[in-house]
């Protein structure tokens, strides 16, 4: 009888350190990834000052370009146009501006003066569902907004909901051409085709 209670015993210990245990290994990942976000941002924020550099030398020739990025490429370019606000150069330089599931924080950011810097369109494609961009960012920053999963709230910025076409953070990847398809950005006024439904991937 006293072997059958020892055993008990063990077994809801067992229970209770496992359940322990899940918590720190959640947590000992939640530090992983927060360090390898923190690198990625502060590369893409340095990155984003070299791309304003290029552009100022004029190396892409005598003529405005168009960006287009995804993710932390869409953070470069937003960065990029941050550092040339601070020139004293107009949008000279940026015609137009796409920015899909972009890891901007919509409060503590300059978006009226990077809006100033593009000539023409300037495009946020954002996903409701995008919880890729939810768990790198965490809560407490959600708290204050974030372009790639809602809306901004400045006059001359496009906001454009892909949620439809998006399933994932990664999705972007092969919509990308068909997001920008629909948007014709040859036009010089906000368009975004609706597009028929989406056939599920076998």
């Amino acid at each position: 009888m006293e072997l059958m209670r020892q055993g008990a015993m063990l077994t809801v210990l067992g229970t209770l350190l496992a359940a322990l245990a899940w918590p720190a290994t959640l947590l000992a990942a939640t530090d992983f990834i927060d360090s390898k976000w923190t690198i990625a941002i502060d590369r893409s924020d340095k990155a984003g000052k070299l791309l304003a550099e290029v552009l100022l030398k004029g190396l892409q020739g005598n003529r405005p370009v168009t960006l287009v990025g995804y993710s932390l490429g869409a953070r470069v370019i937003f960065k990029c146009l941050e550092t040339l606000a601070e020139t004293e150069h107009s949008a000279e330089v940026v015609e137009r501006v796409v920015l899909l599931g972009a890891p901007i924080s919509i409060k503590d950011e300059k978006w009226e003066a990077a809006r100033k810097m593009v000539a023409g369109r300037f495009v946020n494609a954002y996903s409701t569902s995008d919880w890729t961009l939810g768990v790198a960012f965490r809560a407490s920053l959600l708290t204050q907004g974030l372009a790639g999963i809602q809306p901004i709230t400045v006059p001359g910025i496009e906001n454009v909901d892909v949620t439809d076409l998006i399933e994932g953070h990664s999705s972007y990847l092969w919509a990308t051409q068909q997001i920008l398809e629909q948007l014709e950005l040859d036009a010089y006024y906000p368009v975004f085709r609706s597009s028929p439904p989406r056939e599920p991937r076998e």
